[in-house]
């Protein structure tokens, strides 16, 4: 159950997309956020960090992760992992052409940011998603992949049409999978999880968890369904389910599994199958076949995207981004 909800405005600005927190080595916590331009994508969009000494209760000003070099720049995921944070960044022209992924690594904090390069399998059109680390100490990165091949870009390139975004590139499909590390992030290797060949481009933002049972389940966008969708490993990520559509209703929204104690799985997301409100969170104790507890967070209205966070000691710490603009930050004590 729920026991007490507390929010903090972090920031606002013409753009405020996808904000990700997490906490850091010295306890600080770390909110990392595409801001700049007035949509997204466009040319201006910029990552920028926050941090917070008091436990979100104030926030700094914003820093720029990457030095400014003319191209856009998105953040899917940012990973803790021992004295490591790593940051998956995207760069593009600005509708999501030539689109690059590069890792940056901090380690003091997120204060300051080192190029550690491309992220392993992946040069080029991936989105990195939230990283787990299971009971049995394997790192698991989600992942969506698009092959746009060379052919498309440049056909896009040439033609006549005033806007060229990338989803015109039509590619054959859209794969979700994971990465994953036996030996603490060394080395990894890649497993498909499943591949989707709808009508249209789809931004699928695979969000996973370790159940109680053991099995590593996957949740999917999948805009047009109507409906979020899944698949389940029972072998740590290495094979996968059929995937499936759930009776989970959503308009096309990213979801977040947040694994929590006592065996629950929390599900922060917007289950209206056509609104991104109002925000909600479950929470199911019988390894995600059924969402006992199910509790709006917000009563005012807007529009509500991206969230993303981390549980600790009873409490589900997490930001999202309202209205496109500002950047709200969750201590939701259950």
């Amino acid at each position: 159950m729920v026991k007490n909800v507390k929010m903090k405005q972090i920031y606002t600005d013409t753009l405020s997309c996808e904000p990700i927190v997490r906490r850091t080595q010295n306890g600080e916590l770390l909110c990392v956020c595409q801001c700049g331009g007035i949509t997204e994508p466009m040319p201006e969009n910029r990552v920028y960090v926050f941090h917070s000494r008091d436990n979100g209760q104030t926030w700094s000003e914003k820093i720029s992760i990457f030095p400014e070099d003319g191209q856009a720049v998105y953040c899917t995921e940012v990973s803790v992992i021992g004295d490591e944070i790593t940051a998956y960044l995207t760069f593009h022209t600005g509708r999501f052409l030539d689109w690059k992924c590069l890792m940056v690594k901090s380690y003091d904090n997120g204060y300051t940011w080192k190029n550690a390069g491309t992220p392993p399998y992946f040069p080029e059109y991936t989105f990195m998603r939230g990283t787990i680390v299971t009971s049995d100490k394997k790192i698991l990165i989600p992942y969506q992949y698009y092959p746009v091949t060379r052919e498309a870009h440049d056909k896009l390139l040439a033609s006549d049409l005033d806007d060229k975004p990338v989803v015109l590139t039509n590619p054959e499909y859209a794969e979700c999978g994971v990465l994953i590390s036996e030996d603490n992030g060394k080395s990894y290797d890649r497993f498909t999880a499943c591949r989707i060949k709808p009508k249209a481009w789809v931004w699928t933002e695979p969000t996973i968890a370790e159940r109680d049972d053991g099995v590593i389940s996957m949740l999917i966008r999948y805009d047009g369904s109507g409906s979020l969708w899944q698949c389940d490993s029972a072998d740590g990520g290495k094979t996968w389910s059929e995937l499936g559509r759930t009776d989970i209703v959503n308009p096309g929204n990213k979801p977040k599994l947040i694994k929590l104690d006592k065996g629950r799985i929390a599900l922060l997301h917007t289950p209206d199958p056509k609104w991104r409100f109002p925000l909600e969170l479950w929470i199911s104790d019988d390894n995600m076949k059924t969402w006992g507890n199910k509790t709006v967070l917000t009563d005012f209205p807007g529009v509500y995207s991206y969230s993303d966070g981390f549980y600790e000691d009873g409490h589900i710490r997490f930001t999202v981004e309202h209205n496109r603009h500002s950047i709200i930050y969750f201590d939701v004590e259950l």
